[in-house]
């Protein structure tokens, strides 16, 4: 027997989601084909209004779904691991890191948790309701075994939290960068996204919900058209109805939500892409488009200036100009700049530190 069928027998991950669907899922996808050596078994909850792609059956060795009610999941958690022995508990997100944390069958050497973005980044929480999942951030980091930020950001508050806390970055995968190129040119005229985009188009995507802040991509697209008129703005997913029709009216196209290979036909297709979320912690969708060589104007958040995203904007009226900017100049250069900024988020350099976390 091989060294690899070894590994394969002998270690464990468990993931925990609480929300899977979306950059989660993905991400999550691509930690477990980065080590294949690992069995990897999944806990996890399908939010309402997340997107879920794929087949998650045919990745991993188990796959078990979370029951409602918070005691009960955290409950469950502790049922899994006492039954299954896990070598580690990845928790994903913040209420997955509270049900893991909670539950005290599982060691706390083994628990690694990756928080997607720490929960008190929310801007739409009241100043006492932040404090309060600081506080409960802080007292649960005595738990952790290790914080898998997905960020610099991540990294730096998993040791604000707890000066000693054991903290390791590891990036998210630039997509596209080892794939098939799916870029294509836009079409000649027309709105139909079925065959493809036209020119001029700017986009965002994801969710529609308040961490994405449709409403100031609207504004945005409001003053974009109003500075060249045929410019056309694009927002590819679904989400809450509100958020759609605030879109709209501002004359932005939503696409509702979209097969994986539809969503990067478009995203290649476009003149620029737009991230307007108001807190991230390393978004999917950003990274797809900077591996599609698609120019990039985003949002000012802590997250995205620890990547050293450059050019980052504060106002709707600033993110219209920029991509306008962006559009008219679109054909002047072969590759967008971001892709060797994030140099390391490549799947060997991925690889390499989760076999140290995982092996």
């Amino acid at each position: 027997m091989n060294s690899t069928a070894n590994a394969k027998r002998g270690r464990t991950v468990l993931h925990v989601v609480e929300s899977w669907g979306g950059g989660v899922q993905t991400v999550v996808l691509d930690y477990v084909r980065a080590v294949p050596e690992a069995r990897h078994y999944l806990l996890m909850h399908e939010r309402d209004g997340c997107q879920v792609t794929g087949n998650a059956e045919d990745v991993f060795d188990g796959i078990w779904r979370m029951p409602d009610g918070h005691v009960a999941r955290i409950r469950e958690v502790g049922r899994r691991y006492r039954k299954l022995q896990p070598d580690v508990v990845h928790a994903h997100s913040s209420k997955a890191g509270t049900y893991v944390r909670l539950a005290m069958a599982v060691p706390t050497r083994r628990i690694i948790y990756t928080p997607h973005c720490y929960a008190m980044e929310r801007s739409d929480l009241g100043q006492h309701a932040s404090a309060a999942v600081q506080a409960l951030e802080r007292v649960l980091s005595r738990r952790t075994g290790t914080v898998a930020g997905v960020s610099p950001r991540e990294v730096e508050m998993a040791r604000t939290l707890h000066p000693r806390q054991r903290a390791i970055y590891i990036p998210n995968l630039m997509p596209c960068q080892n794939a098939p190129a799916v870029r294509a040119e836009p079409r000649s005229s027309g709105t139909d996204t079925a065959v493809g985009l036209p020119p001029l188009s700017v986009v965002a995507g994801g969710r529609l919900c308040a961490q994405k802040d449709p409403g100031f991509f609207a504004a945005a697209a409001a003053e974009g058209q109003r500075l060249l008129s045929h410019s056309h703005w694009y927002w590819l997913g679904g989400g809450e109805p509100r958020y759609r029709e605030e879109l709209e009216l501002a004359g932005v196209e939503v696409t509702g939500w979209l097969d994986r290979l539809t969503f990067q036909r478009l995203l290649g297709q476009a003149g620029v892409y737009v991230h307007a979320a108001l807190w991230e912690g390393a978004p999917m969708t950003l990274l797809e488009a900077a591996g599609l060589g698609r120019p990039v104007v985003a949002r000012r958040t802590p997250a995205l200036e620890s990547l050293g995203i450059p050019s980052l904007i504060d106002m709707p009226e600033e993110l219209a100009a920029a991509a306008v900017e962006a559009l008219l100049r679109e054909h002047q250069e072969e590759e967008s700049p971001m892709a060797e900024l994030l140099f390391e988020n490549n799947p060997e350099h991925q690889r390499a530190l989760l076999k140290y976390l995982y092996l």
